[in-house]
């Protein structure tokens, strides 16, 4: 959803009809999980995706079918021997879809909700979905932030909220709830993922331009201002020119869902920043270098004060081995680890 709300602002605003799918469900193997979404406008045209192949197409077709009215419909896919053809699949799986549509004219309340949801996410919020079906017509969803988890909730049943106490903000979702005739749709909107790239020299340079195709938001720190330069960074969020290394956290909101890559062009400086890492909750550390200059880091660490056990988890030499040599290779590299180790955050299986 947070690559979709304005899209869907910009779709209200011009009266235009469309639908979303949602993955509230998957089993086997499928070409993405639950929580996976896909907007389908009126001309068949997409934004995000679902997995590809004759699954979204059969999708899209079925959300096409449904913008006469407002309507909402959970319909399951196997993926059967023509699906997993079509889609270079050998084992099977299945999935199951909350499709909604949207019909103009849009209510007021509506539009006012997808502006707020588009205005919580830029403010990195996180934030529940909730919305109520009655008969196959959808309600218009109420939102549920951590900054204020209380004051929508008085629209919505006790005992739901009670049902989802547990896990507000952090659990499982979406998913299906039932109340009598009602049923309520409950997704998870978590703050997108941020790499904070320390260094904006080559490989810096690279891995800004590879990172955002895989649905990283950047930040650039650099003390050069030649380099920590927007103008090179065009796809960034934000570009950093910091008087020195050692004050290149003040002011940095690295949380969770935080991935740090430490590419600076000197061991002291990767050192300084990484001492500062450790102190972060970051989901991912990685720093530049040779086995060597590792040890060599972690050992100055460690006469400090740095305990051994934090150090091991830092991914160094950063990437995975692929025989990188020029930036752009490792660029690469770094970006295939960030995915890997996304994933595994986020509850895929093993391979």
């Amino acid at each position: 959803m947070t690559t979709l709300s304005k899209e869907i602002n910009c779709l209200m605003a011009a009266s235009r009809p469309f639908a979303l799918a949602t993955v509230i469900g998957h089993k086997g193997s499928t070409p993405r999980t639950s929580g996976s979404r896909m907007l389908v406008r009126q001309d068949k045209t997409i934004a995000g995706t679902i997995g590809g192949g004759l699954v979204e197409a059969r999708v899209m077709e079925a959300c096409t079918a449904m913008l006469d009215v407002p309507c909402s419909k959970v319909m399951d896919f196997t993926l059967d021997n023509e699906i997993k053809a079509d889609m270079d699949m050998i084992c099977g799986g299945g999935m199951t879809l909350w499709l909604r549509s949207f019909v103009p004219p849009f209510s007021q309340e509506l539009i006012r909700t997808y502006q707020s949801l588009a205005d919580l996410e830029s403010k990195r919020k996180k934030i529940l979905i909730i919305t109520r079906v009655t008969g196959g017509r959808p309600g218009d969803p109420v939102l549920v932030s951590e900054t204020a988890p209380d004051q929508a909730a008085a629209l919505l049943p006790k005992t739901l909220m009670a049902d989802i106490s547990d896990f507000r903000f952090s659990g499982p979702g979406p998913f299906r709830q039932f109340y009598g005739l009602d049923e309520y749709m409950v997704e998870t909107i978590s703050p997108g993922d941020t790499l904070y790239i320390f260094g904006a020299g080559h490989v810096g340079f690279q891995l800004g331009r590879l990172a955002h195709t895989v649905d990283f938001s950047t930040v650039v720190i650099d003390d050069r201002e030649e380099f920590a330069d927007p103008d090179r960074f065009p796809h960034a969020r934000q570009v950093l020119a910091v008087p020195e290394f050692a004050s290149a956290f003040e002011g940095l909101d690295i949380d969770g869902h935080s991935y740090i890559a430490i590419l600076t062009r000197g061991h002291l400086h990767d050192q300084t920043v990484l001492a500062q890492a450790l102190d972060t909750r970051a989901a991912y550390i990685g720093m530049i270098g040779s086995g060597r200059k590792r040890k060599q880091i972690y050992a100055n660490l460690m006469e400090k004060g740095v305990d051994r056990t934090a150090l091991e988890a830092v991914h160094s030499p950063i990437g995975t081995e692929i025989m990188a040599e020029t930036p752009a290779e490792i660029a690469v590299s770094i970006v295939g680890e960030l995915i890997l180790e996304r994933a595994k955050r986020n509850g895929a299986p093993a391979a």
